[in-house]
């Protein structure tokens, strides 16, 4: 009985039914939309307490939205988050999309074309909280999205550590470190004109910063520093 509970737990973590959500704000000029995708067990993968996709939600989204109201001035507010599924054409109201752990992403047909078309549109996506092996996996679902681009480590020279702040240095520490935590570093991908489509936090996790500086659970100066990256990023999305 108790395995049979524990598949049932699974299954219903791992299925495609929307979770419900606060509804967005809609006089925002800004509203975080975090991704719901397809997910498949891999190896040396488990989930302990919710659908990753789901982490660190919306508290995350909270801090952020304050933050990035305080320092830009953009009109938005702690409401104005959404959570989307990514097969659905409501992704094409979002330009900036954040997923978390896209090491569980296992992207169905529909997501695919969804995502290729978004991003051939203009979006922006940001891919955070996860580490070790699932970079690989990231890159394998963006080459099944572009079979003929790359993902590429990002360096100082990119553009979009000037877009707000100036930042100076990439060496961001984590929240934690996990058995399979290496270096921290930033991946991208190009579109057909040389901008980025997207950013990868790898072996980071910005939104456990996000949700657990206010509440005195992390150190300021990191938590400061990935809320700037993440402040970058969304500009220069809404500006390339």
């Amino acid at each position: 009985m108790k395995k049979l509970l524990a598949l049932v737990a699974v299954v219903g973590l791992f299925s495609t039914q929307a979770v419900s959500d606060v509804p967005a704000n809609t006089n925002s000029e800004f509203i975080f939309a975090r991704v719901q995708f397809n997910m498949a067990m891999r190896p040396g993968m488990y989930i302990y307490r919710e659908a990753p996709w789901h982490h660190d939600y919306p508290n995350s989204e909270d801090l952020f939205l304050t933050m990035l109201k305080e320092a830009t001035g953009i009109h938005t507010d702690t409401e104005s988050y959404k959570i989307v599924q990514l097969d659905s054409q409501e992704i094409f109201r979002y330009p900036f999309l954040y997923f978390s752990e896209p090491g569980y992403m296992d992207l169905t047909d529909m997501e695919l074309t969804n995502l290729r078309e978004y991003f051939n549109r203009g979006g922006f996506a940001m891919f955070d909280d996860f580490r070790g092996r699932a970079l690989q996996n990231l890159q394998y679902q963006m080459k099944r999205v572009f079979p003929e681009r790359e993902m590429f480590k990002l360096d100082l020279s990119n553009p979009v550590w000037k877009t707000f702040y100036d930042i100076d240095s990439l060496e961001m520490p984590p929240p934690y470190m996990n058995n399979d935590s290496g270096t921290p570093t930033f991946w991208g991908m190009k579109d057909d004109k040389g901008h980025l489509i997207l950013i990868a936090n790898a072996d980071n996790d910005f939104g456990e910063f996000w949700e657990w500086v206010d509440r005195g659970e992390m150190p300021f100066r990191p938590a400061a520093q990935s809320v700037r990256f993440g402040i970058n990023y969304l500009v220069y999305a809404m500006t390339h």
